[in-house]
């Protein structure tokens, strides 16, 4: 957590910033695998732990022409805002 330090009328006032839980991942924690269907550009966001786990859990949805499907994953860390 950040603190961030405010001057108001010569006082001095600390803050924490608090972040989302769901902000950080842990170890065990699932992925988000983004499934685009390039045809259509059309998003489906499956969490699971396991790149395997994922095309499993796609598989179930029964769409046809897997070709038409790009996956991409959530990384653990993703990169810093501009300063």
């Amino acid at each position: 957590m950040k603190e961030i330090t405010t001057n108001r009328k010569k006082k001095t006032m600390t803050k924490k910033k608090k972040a989302a839980q769901d902000a950080y991942y842990e170890e065990e924690s699932n992925r988000v695998y983004v499934f685009n269907n390039v045809m259509f550009n059309f998003n489906m966001y499956i969490n699971a732990s396991t790149a395997n786990e994922a095309m499993d859990k796609f598989d179930q949805c029964g769409f046809a022409h897997r070709d038409h499907w790009k996956v991409m994953v959530e990384l653990k860390e993703q990169p810093s805002e501009a300063n």
